[in-house]
């Protein structure tokens, strides 16, 4: 009889995940998150120039880029709740494919209307990548060396937007802004090809055994929807940062647009340096509870030390800082989430969390976008952030207050339903 108290009644299949593999699989994952990253923030640092190739004003290009994030949120939710029917494999193949194809229909237009819907369809790839690349760095590998998977992981996000916030400009100055925007589906396609070749497949997720009339789903526990407030709020604020600094710096500072695109990498880069850092420390004794309230703590002080005006070195220094917040809070947050539930729970947890965040990623590229069109006050942009970073991490120390004393009932109620259920 296995762990749910099913007997089995065929062997498994052997799958291609032994310790030898291990490397290639998370250089692979990681990929696959450079890929999104890439895609997602490759039109920042052009913002002033898609002005005027698409004859929309900040509002319509800060929509332009939400509309990569509200697709990848949509789809993320659907890709979450079904994706243990599918092979993992395949969804992040797919998900390769129709990257390079409809960034390349992107490069290629010139119309508004077109591009928006292309951005979406991008954003609909995205959530073929993220979610069963994070659902397989927590569960395909012990819990031990999970901090250290996802702190490579956050890596690969981080090198691809640091890549897309400096290639991509510099290849729209040395080609045209066509040619430059072509760099992303040719690393994408390159990217499909070694994944065909060498991705490994890996095993689908069990579900935990259910109780008839118990109320044991994730929708009856308050720290799911804590959770969920937490990673809304946090999102909201970040990509508040993330996807106007390349602005801020040009309109304040007067940086061109490759200088900017390249200083606004800094937050980028710090993460790709912390992310392996602070997963090595997530991995400690109550590691996931320090790293995320410590970074939870280090945004909300950037935000409020750039409201008032600050010199451009001073405002790189927080850029950086926030790199580090961002490695602190994103892939850590995610494993302290996804422990606290059921095995079969955590892919769903995972991926509505991730939803809700970049629901929140969304609103930033829009909502701020207005704020800038009617009152153009980088100021106030900051100050939002910084009130939003204030309940983030309000969020965060309610759920660590309400949830230790709370956890051993939870774990004896899980297995008294695994004895029952067997």
């Amino acid at each position: 009889m296995n762990d749910i108290g099913a007997a089995p009644t065929m062997r498994r299949r052997v799958y291609r995940t032994a310790r030898t593999a291990k490397p290639v699989m998370v250089t692979l994952l990681a990929a696959m998150l450079v890929v999104h990253n890439a895609q997602r923030t490759g039109v920042v640092p052009l913002f002033t120039d898609l002005q005027g190739r698409f004859g929309a004003d900040y509002a319509g290009i800060g929509t332009l880029f939400a509309a990569y994030v509200f697709g990848y949120a949509i789809f993320q939710a659907i890709v979450g709740l079904v994706g243990d029917r599918f092979n993992a494999r395949f969804l992040l193949l797919t998900g390769l494919a129709f990257s390079a194809l409809f960034s390349a229909c992107f490069a290629g237009t010139r119309n508004y209307e077109l591009a928006l819907v292309v951005r979406f369809l991008l954003g609909a790839t995205g959530a073929f990548l993220y979610t069963p690349a994070m659902k397989l760095g927590i569960t395909l590998f012990a819990r031990a060396e999970r901090g250290r998977v996802m702190g490579l992981l956050q890596s690969g996000a981080g090198l691809g937007a640091v890549g897309a916030l400096i290639l991509v400009p510099v290849g729209v100055a040395r080609f045209g802004m066509t040619g430059g925007l072509f760099t992303l589906p040719v690393v994408t396609a390159l990217v499909f090809i070694v994944a065909l070749i060498m991705l490994p497949d890996a095993p689908p997720q069990e579900s935990p055994p259910r109780i008839a009339g118990a109320r044991t789903g994730i929708g009856w526990r308050a720290d799911f929807w804590q959770l969920l407030a937490n990673s809304f709020t946090g999102m909201l604020a970040s990509y508040g940062l993330l996807t106007w600094l390349p602005t801020y710096l040009t309109k304040t500072f007067g940086s061109s647009t490759v200088r900017a695109g390249t200083l606004s990498s800094f937050s980028n880069i710090a993460l790709l340096v912390a992310a392996p850092i602070v997963g090595i420390l997530a991995d400690l004794p109550r590691g996931r509870i320090g790293v995320v309230l410590g970074g939870a703590a280090l945004a909300a002080g950037c935000y409020l030390l750039l409201i008032p005006r600050q010199s451009l070195g001073i405002v790189l220094a927080l850029t950086i800082l926030m790199g580090v917040s961002l490695a602190a809070t994103t892939a850590p947050l995610m494993l302290f989430a996804g422990e606290r539930f059921a095995v079969g729970e955590t892919a769903r947890v995972v991926a509505l969390m991730a939803t809700v965040a970049q629901i929140g990623a969304t609103l930033a590229g829009v909502v701020f976008g207005v704020i800038l069109s009617y009152r153009d006050s980088f100021t106030l942009v900051w100050a939002i952030c910084a009130f939003l970073a204030l309940v983030r991490l309000a969020l965060f120390l309610t759920l660590i207050w309400r949830g230790r004393p709370q956890r051993p009932a939870r774990l004896a109620m899980h297995r008294r339903a695994s004895e029952e259920a067997g």
